[in-house]
């Protein structure tokens, strides 16, 4: 047995103990877990689908981007072969039950109506929804023995058409990566040679440099050969990109970006590709250290690098590098302009990023990452056996590290604390980037009225908050599993549950760790939800107005209702409350 299949086969072993799940279904979590890096309680939770009538999709989730949404949909088979008939039937029944709202009427998919209806809602609030499918299998592309897999994988892994197969040695590369992205970047050195002014002759005017305080800054013009040669020894020192684009705030965005597309049309256009200097707005790198030259060196001025991040560039880098990929030639003729800084400042690099992304940040996750919050808060939940993860690839790091823990990401207890003590469920539900945009503003200002809790000082009543969050967090999961069948609002009612358990706690925080009370709690907040459900679907069929149960929790109403019907008055100064908690 390969290295491999060990790792493979002790995380199914791992999360088949952890979940209480068959082999099958822990392949579902620890494939898609791995595919979109989150820890495998969040997708155990509310990514993968559970129940027989899933409508052959066994996973679906909702990727905020600011003003679009990426799906990510799933099939996995805990299989050696790939069939072109699963396939198939994976892309048909995908298209059949969201592309044409299932016209034909497809029966067994009531445990996918969740996923469904929140479909239905986000192209009703007029977001454009982006669907990418993955096709994933516990075999290998190029077994001799499963000669048909490779053929089948050849006429269908398409990544421009947003349809991907991964093969266990693809998921077990992107767990390699994802560990490697754990440990310390390999330094990486590089030597950035401008291109001298081909109008000013007598003058090299190459480069021109610039100092504030202690932050050195110079902008120059290079080829696109060397940013693709930045990229290739980048991958060969640390077998990831992670590192390079470490501070940027959007992913690669592939063709489906309209920029993205015309810069391909522009490269491929051999009179227009000589202005792309003109058209592009250049890339931003800061570096750990650079060195000035005093003047030219053989009539070209060098500036050697340390540790080069790019900040903002990353569309026009992979657009470039993907066309080197494919021919050096084609990026033969391209120039490009570049800002480089040299700081280690990680509030300077915070503002730089922002500056000069002209898209909505909303990759906050690794921004409030590094956080002194956060590492207390996991020394804390590390203490009550529950990994707490911050970063990209620790549930793949250390999650395994200790028997029988639990684990839970920082994103989930920031928003579950954000819908309890902070007492905006509806936020919560609606945008996990508004909430991480607010907790990360709360760190770096003192005037932020949340300053206190969240700045890192040890003796915040924060972590103790967090903890509660995640135990109500944990019952509410466990309540949804229980009675999935006992009501259509449970999937959608996180959050409201979870802040009205914590209403009915809150008077006697350290009830939530005694069961009995926990369960009452829970409960008194289950009746009432019931209740204020049933009363707005009244409302709406005397309306005669359809009702949206993914809306109607993502509404500030929802919340409002609630707290009528439990005669709960809203707090003037509910900061202030929380400071004095503990």
């Amino acid at each position: 047995m390969s290295n491999k299949d060990l790792f493979i086969e002790g995380y199914l072993s791992k999360i088949a103990s952890s979940f209480s799940i068959t082999k099958n279904a822990a392949f579902e979590v620890f494939s898609i877990a791995a595919v979109l890096d989150r820890s495998f309680q969040d997708i155990y939770d509310d990514t993968i689908i559970r129940g027989d009538r899933d409508g052959g999709i066994d996973g679906v989730y909702f990727q905020e981007q600011g003003d679009y949404f990426i799906m990510h949909v799933f099939q996995c088979k805990q299989s050696k072969s790939l069939k072109q008939n699963e396939i198939d039937k994976f892309r048909n029944d995908f298209k059949d039950i969201f592309i044409y709202g299932n016209q034909i009427g497809k029966p067994n998919t009531g445990d996918l109506e969740p996923k469904i209806n929140e479909y239905k809602h986000l192209s009703s609030a007029g977001y454009i929804i982006e669907p990418r499918l993955y096709f994933l299998y516990n075999g290998e592309n190029n077994n001799p023995n499963y000669s048909g897999n490779i053929q089948t994988y050849k006429a269908y892994h398409d990544v421009d058409q947003n349809f991907e197969i991964w093969d266990s040695n693809a998921i077990y590369s992107k767990i390699s990566s994802l560990i490697k992205a754990q440990n310390r970047r390999s330094e990486t050195r590089f030597v950035f040679n401008p291109e001298n002014s081909n109008i000013a002759l007598r003058d090299n005017q190459a480069i021109y440099s610039y100092s504030i305080q202690n932050v050195r800054a110079t902008n120059f013009r290079i080829k696109a050969h060397q940013l693709c040669q930045l990229m290739d020894q980048e991958l060969s020192n640390n077998s990831t990109y992670d590192f390079l684009f470490s501070e940027n705030i959007r992913g690669y965005l592939g063709m489906r970006a309209r920029a993205n597309q015309k810069m391909f049309q522009t490269i491929d256009d051999p009179n227009d590709a000589i202005y792309f200097p003109f058209l592009n707005n250049g890339i931003t790198i800061i570096c750990e250290k650079l060195t000035l030259p005093n003047g030219p060196q053989n009539n070209k001025y060098v500036i050697p690098t340390i540790n080069p991040v790019i900040v903002n560039g990353l569309q026009t880098t992979r657009v470039i590098y993907t066309k080197y990929k494919e021919d050096p030639r084609k990026v033969r003729d391209i120039f490009l302009n570049i800002r480089l800084y040299e700081t280690d400042d990680p509030d300077l690099i915070d503002k730089i990023t922002d500056a000069t992304n002209t898209q909505t940040p909303i990759n906050f996750r690794d921004k409030v990452s590094n956080k002194d919050f956060n590492s207390w808060t996991k020394e804390l939940f590390e203490i009550n056996d529950i990994a707490y993860i911050t970063k990209r690839g620790e549930t793949f790091y250390n999650t395994l590290s200790k028997a029988g823990n639990e684990s839970i990401s920082s994103n989930t207890i920031i928003k579950y604390w954000y819908a309890t003590f902070y007492e905006k469920p509806e936020i919560a539900k609606n945008s996990i980037a508004s909430v991480l945009e607010t907790i990360f503003d709360a760190t770096n200002s003192s005037n932020n009225s949340l300053n206190k809790l969240f700045d890192g000082n040890k003796n915040s009543p924060l972590y103790k908050q967090f903890l509660i969050s995640y135990k109500i967090y944990k019952k509410v999961q466990q309540e949804k599993i229980n009675r999935r069948t006992q009501s259509q609002f449970i999937p959608y009612a996180d959050e409201l549950l979870a802040y009205g358990t914590y209403k009915n706690l809150e008077s006697n925080l350290p009830l939530v760790d005694q069961a009995s009370e926990l369960e009452e709690a829970y409960n008194r907040a289950y009746t009432i939800v019931d209740t204020i459900v049933k009363d707005d679907i009244t409302i709406h069929k005397n309306a005669n107005k359809t009702f949206s149960f993914p809306a109607y929790f993502k509404r500030p109403k929802s919340k409002v209702d609630y707290n009528n019907k439990a005669g709960i008055i809203e707090e003037e100064d509910l900061v202030s409350k929380l400071l004095l908690k503990f």
